[in-house]
């Protein structure tokens, strides 16, 4: 506040510190919550190559170790929110020449960090 009131004088330095509390408040409870979505979004899509990767190579593999089949959407995304069906396991399925995703996982959430971070510096 003091800075504030040296800045843009005494009169406007509790309204302008209100309003810098309030965006400070508002980005920790939103920025948090939106990288972990856009975590969650690459580890769905890592997990639906790996299924693409696995049907391609051994289409009844999936089935044989989770006694699910690939065209059960729905019991394949409970398998993955219950952390039945995880990356590791599907990358033992997977042909031996598909690449890991899970050190990839961030790059999305990490550049939209950085984007943010830009866009504030500015």
């Amino acid at each position: 506040p003091a800075y504030i009131a040296d800045l843009f004088g005494q009169k406007h330095a509790g309204a302008i510190h209100g309003k810098a509390l309030t965006a400070w408040a508002t980005s920790a409870v939103v920025g948090p919550m939106g990288l972990a979505y856009l975590r969650s979004l690459s580890y769905q899509n890592a997990v639906e190559d790996l299924l693409q990767a696995i049907v391609g190579h051994d289409a009844s593999a999936l089935e044989r170790s989770f006694g699910v089949s690939i065209n059960d959407g729905e019991g394949i995304q409970k398998m993955v929110n219950a952390k039945t069906l995880t990356i590791e396991k599907l990358m033992e399925l997977a042909p031996p020449d598909v690449v890991d995703p899970t050190p990839y996982l961030y790059n999305t959430t990490l550049y939209a960090a950085a984007g943010l971070m830009g866009v504030a510096f500015v």
